[in-house]
């Protein structure tokens, strides 16, 4: 009972993070499409970056208490390369393939690769803390 406590906090920090995360993203989403005209896949790859290392700074202090180490960095990369990947792909085929405006892809990718992550960086990255 204990650990679904201590790992449903956990999720809801992370989810937090995540919320402050996505606002990055977003805001650097709107800037480079709609301000600089970037193709919404490079844009949205671009503000994927940002925000990666926005998380992993508030994420390994706040969400699982932690201190920087070469190992959790790799992983954490590791991990949002896997987010990247999937967020490129789901641009693409929202974007591309099914003709959607952008912003439909962005409303996929926040509902898939956040829990993807999550689950990878709490079992995976930052294992036993």
């Amino acid at each position: 009972m204990l650990l679904q406590r201590d790992l449903i906090i956990r999720f809801l920090k992370y989810s937090l993070v995540g919320c402050i995360s996505v606002g990055v993203y977003f805001l650097s989403v709107f800037i480079f499409i709609e301000k600089y005209q970037w193709d919404p896949v490079i844009g949205s790859a671009a503000a994927f970056i940002i925000m990666t290392i926005v998380s992993f700074l508030i994420n390994i202090r706040y969400t699982f208490n932690s201190r920087f180490t070469q190992r959790k960095l790799v992983r954490f990369l590791l991990v949002s390369l896997v987010g990247f990947l999937l967020n490129v792909i789901l641009i693409f085929f929202v974007v591309h393939i099914l003709s959607f405006h952008y912003f439909m892809g962005e409303l996929v990718t926040v509902l898939v690769i956040p829990l993807v992550n999550f689950l990878l960086n709490n079992f995976w990255t930052f294992q036993g803390e």
